[in-house]
């Protein structure tokens, strides 16, 4: 959870508590999701809104956003995936 935080105020310039996704956005995986994604965007946009980018699907994803699904890849690729289950949602079950 530290690294999602981090990301997200540090490099995102986001404050959480104006988040409309926040605390949901912990449930979004790290290395699969949120960082690919992000990077993306930065590269193209100088603003975005997590809510409208994370609970897309990859392909939506890219419609949405014009991006190459290839590129979406390439960047999942520079991370592995992993089992990722923040503390805050051990107590939901299923998740």
């Amino acid at each position: 959870m530290e690294a999602k935080v981090n990301y997200i105020v540090k490099t995102l310039g986001k404050q959480l508590v104006n988040e409309k996704t926040f605390p949901l956005l912990f449930y979004y995986n790290y290395n699969q999701l949120i960082k690919p994604r992000c990077e993306l965007l930065r590269e193209k946009l100088n603003y975005f809104e997590l809510e409208h980018v994370l609970p897309l699907t990859d392909e939506q994803f890219c419609m949405t956003y014009d991006i190459r699904m290839e590129d979406l890849r390439r960047k999942k690729a520079e991370r592995p995936a992993n089992e990722e289950r923040d503390i805050l949602w051990s107590y939901v079950s299923g998740v």
